[in-house]
């Protein structure tokens, strides 16, 4: 099984979990189905799925006042696999510069 952790930032690292008011949604979807999705949570702006099955997926942040208002990576993830993603965004003009990914074996 494998974790997937999202962070969503600014550009100078601290959490941004929400836009006008409303909260920041990461989904994860695997083989073009919709598998989770959560909210990040408020004082972190982070989202965890957890005991993933190894395979293909696709990371996606939603919001509709962000540019891109969906912002994806694919990933493949291992068995053991922990993988730690950072949607990166200048906060002034909600726009993504980079992810940023690193990836670890328990």
């Amino acid at each position: 099984m494998a974790d997937i952790y999202i962070a969503i930032r600014n550009e100078n690292n601290a959490a941004m979990s929400s836009v006008n008011g409303e909260f920041i949604v990461v989904l994860v979807s695997s083989d073009n189905r919709f598998q989770n999705q959560q909210s990040v949570t408020l004082q972190t702006a982070m989202a965890a799925f957890q005991d993933l099955p190894n395979g293909d997926y696709t990371i996606i942040a939603r919001h509709p006042n962000l540019t891109p208002t969906e912002a994806r990576y694919d990933v493949r993830v291992a068995v053991n696999a922990i993988l730690g993603i950072r949607f990166v965004y200048n906060e002034v003009q909600y726009r993504l510069l980079r992810i940023e990914t690193e990836m670890r074996y328990s």
